[in-house]
């Protein structure tokens, strides 16, 4: 009967070490995400939010935005509408798709610039028990936020009702303290950003995780490198990025440096710094989730336990999260333990709308009627 009590005991142990390998795992793909995203929408010399390989089309062809509140529907005075009782944060936006399974469980992944605060890059991992599977869900920074006369009215007051930047989803970010928006997790920020995605895709965000880029090399050194089938030949030299990149086609094994230069990866050059070969966003993005998946593949195990300690304190210096002891030892060690033994695939969906060019902005605009709205990668 002692036996049987140690042999349980060290087996819920085991669970509980592999769980916490997974969960730095999940932790992981947030640092990695920012970093994708971060240089997705820009070659990282400069701070234009426009990717330079799309042709956009000029301002005079859309109408502008009149993003003013208007009388018959605001009033002349704060006294003529009871914005309380408004429900909702937008005019009815509602993405066209079923994107995850109702019950999921779903975390919200944020990686934030650290000059300018805004949220480069927002992504959603959806564990979804039912069909035994786990989902990226990438959403797009300049995804274009149609927001009622509530939230207007708080932009308004703050001044920032005529910025055509608030209106996207990456500076949803700043609204939630101007509204003091309550919710189930301690920011303002988080809460409101939390709302316009159950809002608009319906999914329901259980935590979240947001980090900046620092820890990302280190953390692949910490776990010895990422083995991966590289598609083609990777040689990149630019002295104002400080970036060099320089690796050959086929298996290779990456360490931290490597990895950074593999996922942001868009172009080769010669010594004369003429482009030799160059690849398009989806090329890029799948490059980069094929990393994520070979990097769990890897590295989601047992053996790994002995760096955690190493882990964690890496991930504190570069992330905030609302994952707290008790998450662990209830709702994760179930969805850890179902993972490890079934072996979940990793699907990967990014949202897409109708490019817009619009009040001097670039947007990516949820189009109802488009049946193609999410691209699996």
């Amino acid at each position: 009967m002692a036996q049987k009590k140690i042999f349980s005991k060290k087996k819920n142990l085991t669970f509980k070490k592999t769980l916490l390998i997974w969960l730095s795992s999940f932790l992981f793909i947030g640092v990695l995400i920012f970093l994708l995203g971060r240089y997705v929408l820009s070659d990282g010399n400069d701070s234009s939010e426009v990717d330079n390989d799309i042709i956009y089309p000029p301002v005079s062809s859309f109408k502008p935005i009149d993003f003013s509140v208007s009388d018959d529907v605001y009033g002349k005075s704060d006294d003529e509408i009871d914005i309380s009782k408004m429900q909702g944060l937008t005019n009815g936006m509602k993405y066209p798709e079923n994107l995850v399974d109702n019950n999921s469980r779903n975390i919200l992944f944020i990686g934030q610039d650290k000059l300018s605060g805004l949220y480069d890059t927002i992504g959603i991992l959806s564990i979804d028990k039912k069909n035994q599977k786990l989902k990226i869900i990438m959403i797009p920074r300049d995804l274009y936020i149609d927001y009622n006369a509530k939230v207007k009215h708080y932009l308004e007051a703050n001044n920032k009702v005529n910025d055509p930047d608030f209106y996207k989803i990456n500076c949803a970010y700043n609204i939630g303290p101007y509204m003091k928006y309550d919710g189930k997790f301690g920011a303002y920020s988080m809460n409101f950003l939390a709302a316009l995605i159950k809002e608009i895709f319906d999914i329901e965000v259980h935590d979240y995780v947001r980090v900046n880029t620092e820890g990302f090399a280190q953390i692949v050194d910490l776990f010895g490198g990422v083995d991966i089938n590289v598609p083609y030949n990777m040689h990149y030299d630019d002295i104002y990025q400080d970036l060099y990149i320089h690796i050959n086609k086929g298996w290779n094994h990456l360490d931290g440096k490597k990895a950074e230069g593999f996922v942001r990866y868009r172009q080769s050059n010669d010594e004369m710094g003429n482009i030799t070969h160059s690849i398009g966003d989806y090329e890029r993005k799948k490059n980069q989730m094929n990393f994520i998946k070979a990097f769990i593949e890897q590295h989601g195990t047992i053996s790994n336990i002995d760096k955690l300690p190493s882990l964690i304190s890496t991930l504190n210096k570069y992330m905030k999260h609302s994952i707290g002891v008790g998450d662990i030892l209830t709702s994760y060690m179930g969805y850890a333990k179902d993972i490890i033994i079934y072996k979940y695939p990793i699907e990967t969906y990014t949202v897409t709308g109708k490019d817009k060019y619009m009040n001097q902005r670039y947007y990516i605009v949820i189009d109802n009627d488009t049946n193609n709205s999410v691209v699996q990668n």
